[in-house]
């Protein structure tokens, strides 16, 4: 990986828990089963207008005499959190999906049931691309994905936040280019 300013373009795939794929083999998505990079189940989340990465951890002070004073011996970390918060300018069904707490939606969808839908876990791929279109990062987490606020549906271009909470997998994995 080479230092330096970049500019960076995200673009998100999803593919929900209980998704038949393909490849690398035969399966159904969740906590320990993830879908190939090629394999045509991983939804485009359409337009990314941004995306963000906030990790989070708690962690307990362990203060210790030294000799005389109690100073900071120690830091041990207790619980770790890592979240995407995902602007998106784009309607798919997918966020049709999230927005109004369905089940499964296709470009071929003509009626759907409100709330009556999972919460929408699975594995969500981030691709980050720099200025000169090569390439920079790429990170598979296995996800909470849901609607973060109020979605407007006014006269200026859709926008849709999301928040996806990584949840552990051994199969997350994360790669610089």
């Amino acid at each position: 990986m080479n230092q330096g300013s970049v500019i960076i373009g995200s673009h998100l795939y999803f593919v929900r828990e209980g998704d038949v794929f393909t490849v690398p083999g035969a399966g159904v998505a969740g906590r320990n089963a993830k879908p190939g990079a090629t394999d045509t189940s991983w939804i485009d989340l359409g337009i990314i207008k941004d995306c963000g990465v906030t990790p989070t951890r708690e962690e307990r002070e362990i203060f210790a005499p030294t000799p005389g004073q109690i100073r900071l011996y120690d830091v041990i970390e207790t619980k770790r959190k890592l979240e995407y918060k995902i602007a998106l300018q784009e309607m798919s069904p997918l966020v049709w999906e999230l927005l109004f707490g369905t089940l499964p939606l296709t470009l071929a969808s003509t009626q759907y049931n409100p709330l009556s839908g999972p919460t929408k876990k699975g594995w969500l791929k981030l691709q980050q691309y720099k200025q000169d279109d090569t390439l920079f990062n790429t990170v598979d987490s296995y996800c909470q994905l849901i609607v973060d606020g109020e979605v407007k549906f006014d006269d200026n271009v859709i926008a849709v936040n999301l928040t996806a909470r990584q949840l552990h997998s051994t199969l997350n994995t994360g790669a610089l280019a």
